[in-house]
């Protein structure tokens, strides 16, 4: 489907849903989701889409939107954004009287008072958009490359056009729109993507190509003109005839009543005629669509959405999930898709949404689309699950009926089987669930899955049964084992290899169990801390602040140092405990480590290290650590020991000025010059 035609011309409505999957052949179904998505239900009801589609919350206009750009969307909404699914309404009227409209619609709202930030960086909005979801929907900058993407990467088909946001809106307003998506669009349509801080201004800063980092520079609103009462009366009656708030939010507006549609609708006439006509919407259907619609008025119209397609698909679910081996990412958007590579797919991509309302539990479903704090169990993929808080109860309540399976089997505990279920969990004669999974703020001794700890606060016992007994049934690919293959136990010195008492006693311990299960080493006993006596200690690990080619130094008296091998320079500095080696020593997904001690001093960047390449150590009689550099022009050594509770850290170079060198923050420094050497001496109070 073309998404731009000639200027004049207005190209068909872009429904991501009718187009993905049922725009090659009319369908009842396929008209069933246009006349959601269209609006048409909202004029005639009938519509088995759970969440209705509306339009755009009116409240606040003329601060939000540039007059100039909502007079050129409501004269032709293709000018505002290619696709769009608002219809011609005002065909037929003067000018004067859509400057009515315009004067009526400016008076709306509270006069919204929109904040500009003190500061936003475009670059980090971009990994944002790219990131975390944007482009599941929307289609990527032409600039910016996945990993792992093929080289010819295409945009997908399906994306949703913006509209040209320059033109549109303003920084403030755009920021404030992505703040609360769903304060201005309460359908859904556009989802409410939890931003945390900074990121909603960064974000705005790339989708406005805004390069400056004060966004008290960006362009402004111009303010509409002062409307008089006469125009602002006559706007009003004009959006009341036109029936705006069968769509819309309009403060103190409300919609007709509700006219059923006749089993036929005549194609020539009315909404779905070729030509425009006066008072009611007009759309440039394609021709499929055209007899979509016709099918679904001459057919068996649904009257509900019982397995869900209807739905996903006009909400767009499916461009991230799948459910019942629909829909999902396309090759086009799933490299964007990224995570922690270490647990294959399901560590970059959405669960599947197949039997999700047998899955979960309803009130935690519903904590998911409301975005409920801790709702979020999958840290390790980037995509971010969007909120619905206005229809949260609905969805939940509706995807737990239509999932509903009254014959599941149901899972029986036994409390004598507690223990049991602490075993099997653990890696000592058990099935070895934590060497992927979490427990807590346990990590796990491999990857690191989602947590287990808190599963029977998400899911229901007879689903987890059903799971444990052939996940791959559920998730296609998954890196979980079955466990009892057959419903077989592979544990048979376990509760008799009774494969039912094993799953029941796992979920027990889940629920009910105290401490770990068995096999998370003893970390309260301080057996894998590194403790410097007589000599320095150095280990290579993950630091944070330091980054993966960290090399801790760890010295007698209580003095530590993380030395950043890629940069070049020394990145942390702390007092007390040196280093827990444990995860760098035995996890095969070792994290960012931090300091066990405390006084945590990093120090910045010079900003010249990218020009630095890192030459090794090498260790003085002492065991003191003499860290090698050459920055194109010099080589420089960087020697670092410690004596009476202070650290001294020499510089030595062949030729030249003195390096460039940056120091933590809040310590005494005394500094010696020498012949092409610094000493800087650090000390505590």
């Amino acid at each position: 489907m073309a998404l731009g035609l000639a200027s004049g011309l207005q190209a068909a409505p872009h429904v991501v849903g009718y187009e993905r999957f049922h725009a090659g052949k009319p369908s009842v179904e396929g008209g069933a989701i246009l006349f959601s998505e269209l609006g048409c239900a909202n004029c005639h009801g009938g519509s088995a889409v759970e969440v209705p589609r509306k339009g755009a919350n009116l409240v606040d206009l003329a601060k939000r939107i540039d007059r100039d750009w909502l007079a050129d969307f409501l004269r032709d909404p293709e000018s505002g954004r290619k696709g769009s699914n608002m219809p011609r309404m005002v065909h037929g009227l003067a000018d004067p009287d859509i400057d009515a409209i315009l004067a009526y619609l400016g008076t709306l709202g509270k006069n919204a008072n929109l904040k500009v930030p003190k500061h936003a960086n475009a670059e980090r909005g971009s990994a944002l958009y790219h990131e975390k979801g944007c482009v599941a929907c929307h289609a990527p900058t032409p600039d910016f490359h996945p990993p792992h993407a093929p080289a010819d990467l295409k945009v997908s088909p399906y994306a949703i056009a913006h509209p040209d946001f320059g033109k549109k809106t303003s920084f403030a307003a755009l920021m404030a729109f992505l703040d609360s998506p769903s304060t201005w669009r309460p359908d859904g349509r556009m989802p409410h993507v939890a931003l945390e801080g900074q990121e909603s201004a960064d974000l705005a800063a790339h989708l406005l190509d805004f390069q400056d980092s004060d966004p008290g520079n960006a362009n402004k609103l111009k303010p509409w003109p002062k409307a008089n009462p006469e125009a602002v009366a006559k706007g009003k009656e004009l959006v009341t005839k036109l029936n705006c708030a069968a769509c819309h939010t309009i403060p103190g507006g409300k919609a007709a009543e509700i006219r059923p549609l006749a089993t036929t609708a005549d194609a020539s006439r009315g909404c779905l005629s070729l030509a425009p006509v006066a008072g009611l919407p007009h759309y440039e259907l394609t021709e499929g669509q055209r007899q979509s619609l016709q099918a679904f008025f001459a057919g068996t119209r649904p009257e509900t959405d019982s397995d869900g397609r209807l739905t996903l698909a006009a909400m767009n679910c499916y461009a991230c999930h799948d459910r019942d081996g629909i829909g999902g990412p396309t090759p086009e958007t799933n490299p964007f898709f990224v995570g922690d590579e270490a647990l294959g797919d399901s560590g970059r991509l959405a669960p599947p949404l197949t039997g999700i309302g047998h899955k979960l539990q309803q009130p935690w479903l519903e904590g998911v689309f409301a975005g409920a704090e801790g709702s979020r169990v999958r840290p390790y993929v980037k995509t971010r699950m969007p909120n619905y808080p206005a229809h949260a109860k609905v969805l939940a309540a509706w995807l737990a009926e239509i999932d509903a399976e009254t014959d599941a089997k149901p899972l029986v505990e036994h409390p004598e089987d507690l223990e049991a279920g602490r075993k099997l969990l653990g890696i000592v004669g058990g099935t070895n669930c934590i060497t992927c999974h979490t427990w807590g703020e346990q990590r796990s001794l491999g990857i690191q899955a989602l947590d287990l700890s808190s599963l029977d606060q998400r899911l229901r016992p007879e689903w987890f049964r059903s799971y444990l007994l052939n996940p791959a049934a559920y998730r296609p690919g998954t890196l979980m084992p079955p466990l009892w293959p057959g419903g077989q136990a592979t544990v048979r010195d376990v509760l008799g290899g009774d494969t039912d008492r094993q799953i029941a006693a796992i979920w027990s311990f889940i629920g009910k169990g105290e401490g770990l299960p068995e096999g998370f080493p003893d970390r309260s006993s301080g057996l894998y801390e590194l403790v410097p006596s007589d000599r320095p200690i150095l280990q290579r690990t993950f630091f944070e602040g330091t980054g993966t080619k960290a090399i801790l130094v760890g010295f007698p008296g209580g003095i530590n140092l993380a030395y950043d091998g890629s940069g070049a320079r020394p990145a942390v500095v702390w007092r007390g405990a040196f280093f827990d080696a444990y995860q760098t020593w035995y996890s095969r997904h070792a994290p960012f480590e931090k300091p066990l001690g405390e006084q945590v001093a990093a120090l910045p960047e010079t900003g010249v290290e990218t020009g630095r390449r890192f030459r090794g150590y090498r260790l003085d009689a002492a065991g003191n650590p003499v860290f090698l550099y050459t920055d194109g022009e010099r080589d420089v050594s960087e020697a670092f020991a410690v004596a009476e509770g202070t650290l001294t850290r020499t510089l030595s170079w062949t030729e030249g000025s003195a390096p460039s060198v940056t120091h933590p923050a809040d310590v005494g420094i005394a500094t010696k010059a020498g012949e092409k050497t610094l000493t800087f001496i650090y000390s505590w109070k």
